[in-house]
């Protein structure tokens, strides 16, 4: 059997608006004319009683049920619908946490990708700033002339660009064994540099 609470407020507010009494009603419903009175400690009765005081008085079945009973089950459901929303509003924020987090990692990564680079740079030129005289012309010789044979005038403005010592230069040059050959005659005669296999 169904329990619900009696609005005993409401209940005397009706009574009093009809012109009944709490007895008159209570003889209708049983033959205990206190029934209705005794509601004030008791308010939770059958479902079929509200029913009954309602036709008795006139109104819509669940007019006397207290309002919190009445909208027990709606209140529920908002409560629902409010943890649902928040939900969905958490989920999409951890989404955009995630492809924040991704976006971040792969600057990151990046970064460090060019850190390792700016290294490797570092370390080169620690080693340039380590290298003799003699060293950096051994250097820019093999690397001049690795592409093959350069005309010789060329390479010393080169070497002179750089900083390079012509006595580094031709002592250099001696020892990795850089060969020359001389082509033409006259003001169109060159002297080309290249590397001995």
């Amino acid at each position: 059997m169904e329990k619900v609470t009696i609005d005993y407020n409401r209940l005397c507010l009706e009574l009093e608006k009809q012109g009944k009494t709490k007895a008159d009603l209570s003889r209708d419903m049983t033959k205990n004319k206190n029934f209705v009175g005794l509601m004030e400690k008791n308010p939770d009765q059958p479902a079929e009683v509200e029913w009954l005081m309602c036709l008795l008085l006139g109104l819509e079945q669940g007019s006397l049920i207290k309002q919190e009973e009445a909208t027990g089950s709606q209140g529920e459901i908002k409560i629902l619908e409010n943890l649902h929303k928040e939900m969905r509003e958490i989920h999409q924020a951890i989404i955009e946490y995630g492809e924040l987090i991704e976006k971040i990692w792969s600057k990151v990564h990046a970064n460090t990708l060019q850190l390792e680079k700016v290294k490797e740079d570092v370390k080169e030129c620690a080693q340039v700033l380590k290298m003799t005289d003699y060293d950096k012309a051994v250097r820019f010789l093999k690397e001049t002339l690795a592409g093959g044979r350069i005309d010789g005038a060329e390479v010393l403005r080169m070497a002179d660009a750089t900083g390079i010592k012509r006595a580094d230069l031709n002592k250099a040059k001696r020892d990795i064994g850089v060969d020359t050959a001389q082509t033409g005659y006259g003001k169109n005669q060159k002297i080309w540099w290249f590397l001995s296999e």
